[in-house]
């Protein structure tokens, strides 16, 4: 959030160019009395020296005379010297006299100062980002982005392991179900590795993947994948696009699937990296 001491300035500047007094004004109880100054001006010379100007300078005099203090500055240069320059504009001693006076003061006319704060829709994604993004502990190549299920862009990626028309069935059904209910979803069908495949979908911020394998053509059953803690549990085909309706709309939790659904317990959960080595030193990466 940025915030800007403006002052005065903008009331001031558009004050100006409109030639319009911006101002509020506070009560004084009781009524006191302050020095000032009444002024006297010589109009012709005025509108011969400033033509169209000439109100312009009366008035802003006539403002500064309100306050002995404010313009006692000026007197005093226009005695001494003669002349002197206001706001641009030069006075000479022939244009205005004046006299010092009391008035009484019932209401006090200022300018209002003002603290602008500032924040915008960019400040707080970028806020978001920074805060979601990390990289997992076992592996700093893995570069998870951790968006809340109700505010990632994409609810689930859905990964077929083979291509045949079968998988392509099933993943066509799921896919068609959770658009129609309204979740965005990846489908990713090339030929990288699952491993790999999640650590696209991680760094996507994608919090679930559906997994579509040759055990679901005699199952029916699929695997569903959560990001953060990459577990995986079995759940019929049919089952998985209300459950992640229920996480989207904050009814039902990860724990609450784990609770109900079995954890998958097989090779597949451990996501297998290889150690690579290049110059620039070793790394992990989800095995191809």
């Amino acid at each position: 959030v940025g915030h800007a001491d403006r002052a005065c300035y903008d009331l001031e500047v558009h004050s100006k160019a409109t030639k319009t007094p911006m101002v509020a004004t506070t009560k004084v109880d009781p009524p006191v009395e302050v020095e000032m100054a009444k002024l006297k001006f010589d109009r012709k010379l005025l509108g011969k020296e400033f033509k169209g100007d000439q109100r312009t300078v009366s008035g802003m005099l006539e403002q500064i005379a309100e306050s002995w203090e404010d313009f006692e500055p000026i007197a005093t240069a226009l005695e001494k010297d003669g002349k002197t320059t206001v706001e641009g504009f030069e006075i000479t001693k022939e244009m205005v006299t004046w006299t010092k006076a009391l008035k009484k003061v019932h209401e006090i006319k200022f300018t209002p100062s003002v603290i602008e704060p500032s924040f915008g829709v960019g400040r707080i994604l970028y806020s978001l980002l920074e805060h979601s993004f990390y990289i997992r502990a076992e592996d700093e190549q893995r570069c998870v982005m951790k968006f809340n299920p109700q505010v990632a862009p994409e609810k689930c990626a859905i990964l077929p392991i083979s291509s045949n028309d079968e998988c392509n069935k099933v993943v066509d059904e799921i896919a068609k179900d959770m658009m129609d209910s309204d979740l965005a979803i990846r489908v990713d069908t090339s030929s990288a590795a699952i491993g790999r495949r999640y650590a696209r979908a991680d760094e996507l911020g994608i919090p679930f993947a559906v997994t579509v394998d040759f055990d679901t053509l005699k199952t029916g059953l699929v695997t569903l994948r959560e990001r953060d803690s990459t577990k995986q549990v079995l759940m019929p085909k049919d089952e998985v696009t209300g459950v992640l309706f229920l996480v989207v709309h904050n009814k039902m939790n990860w724990d609450g699937i784990v609770a109900k659904y079995p954890l998958k317990q097989d090779e597949g959960t451990a996501e297998a990296t290889v150690i690579e080595t290049s110059a620039r030193g070793s790394f992990r990466r989800p095995a191809n």
